[in-house]
């Protein structure tokens, strides 16, 4: 039998760690189509005795989450990255259809192909984006309302998450209240929408300055080795959005992990 092809096996890669819940189509978000049933995944919550301080006991897959050494999130501050040249994240972002879920624990965003972050060199798929509120690394002291992380990989099997802050203010983000209002209200519900395009182009802020660290997923199996990029300037978010993606998917962020002595940088773009 041959063997499988670089890009089929990091499809399996990002399947096995739960970061699509679908492999490699935009069809298998689709209606009609099904999805993975949250009864036959390892059970796991943000409080409780399944809760974050219990995620290594649960299953031995998820044994980094306990003895891991570069686990994620952070805290992180300008006193403590060290600034290097700047080497811009370069975003090349299409729009897309709708594709989304809440699976009880997030509200996750699926991605049509072809849209990718290119850094130092390398390019990285996005394949899906995610909400966890409050925020989860910690900037300067401060944990903004919310986190978005736009999931990408590569066909190396490289992992890279780039976080933004989201803050109460008065400007509302069109691309945002879009999926608000069509995000599923009940744990495993998704919605498609063919004619609904989104672009995550406009879920980044302005300025694109931000934090690199080498960190893992914040969520079981809490695999390590991923390219960190958490930007330093938030987005802001209508009052109204930010009420109704708490309402989504209430707290999901998990604790803070130990930086372990790991080199942090900031960069800036120029």
């Amino acid at each position: 039998m041959a063997s499988a092809s670089p890009v089929a096996r990091v499809r399996r890669l990002l399947v096995g760690m739960g970061l699509l819940l679908c492999a490699a189509t935009a069809s298998a978000w689709q209606p009609g189509v099904s999805l993975p049933d949250p009864g036959s995944m390892p059970q796991w919550t943000y409080s409780g005795d399944k809760g974050p301080a219990h995620w290594g006991e649960l299953e031995p897959a998820y044994g980094a989450c306990a003895r891991g050494d570069k686990q994620s999130p952070v805290a992180l501050s300008e006193t403590m990255a060290v600034s290097v040249p700047c080497e811009p994240l370069r975003f090349r972002y299409r729009s897309s259809a709708l594709y989304i879920t809440n699976d009880g624990r997030a509200l996750r965003l699926g991605y049509d192909r072809g849209s990718f972050l290119v850094w130092d060199g390398l390019s990285y798929e996005l394949v899906e984006l995610r909400f966890h509120v409050p925020a989860e690394h910690v900037i300067d002291g401060r944990k903004a309302d919310a986190e978005l992380q736009l999931i990408h990989a590569n066909n190396r099997g490289d992992i890279a998450i780039v976080a933004v802050p989201l803050i109460t203010g008065p400007r509302v983000n069109q691309i945002l209240r879009r999926v608000l209002e069509h995000a599923p209200s009940r744990p495993g519900e998704s919605f498609y929408g063919r004619n609904l395009g989104v672009n995550s182009t406009f879920l980044l802020p302005g300025r694109k300055d931000y934090f690199a660290y080498e960190g893992s997923l914040t969520r079981p199996p809490c695999t390590e080795g991923v390219h960190w990029f958490v930007m330093h300037t938030p987005l802001e978010v209508a009052a109204a959005d930010m009420q109704r993606l708490t309402m989504l998917v209430g707290q999901n962020a998990r604790p803070l992990q130990h930086l372990s002595g790991r080199h942090v940088t900031k960069a800036c773009m120029p």
